[in-house]
């Protein structure tokens, strides 16, 4: 991971959906980080672009809790008028290995943004 959120080209209203996303969900569960990655992390957005976030929860969630954080990002989405996409991971099995042999494993080594 190379960069900081204040270091890529967001705008006021996608940076503000973040903070907003990461202050509510990790209000409701434990999270050892959220991630920023694609296009937008790598500086080749357009406008049709979503934005892509990967939360790293400290524990395996239930389906209803990964839910929970789908509804949190649908209310910010609809709030702020952005395109956040999110995936949920427990660090376990990010840390693990498991997910190392998949592309999403390289990209966000590679280009993440840790938020």
């Amino acid at each position: 991971m190379r960069q900081r959120l204040k270091d890529i080209g967001i705008s006021s209203e996608q940076r503000s959906a973040i903070i907003e996303a990461k202050r509510m969900i990790e209000k409701q569960f434990p999270v050892r980080q959220l991630i920023i990655f694609g296009s937008v992390a790598r500086g080749e957005a357009t406008e049709e672009s979503d934005l892509d976030l990967m939360v790293i929860t400290e524990e395996v969630l239930t389906h209803k809790d990964r839910n929970a954080i789908y509804d949190i990002i649908f209310e910010v989405n609809y709030k702020y008028a952005t395109n956040l996409s999110v995936v949920v991971v427990d660090a376990p099995s990010w840390e693990s290995g498991i997910l190392s042999l998949t592309p999403i494993f390289s990209e966000v080594q590679r280009d993440g943004v840790i938020v």
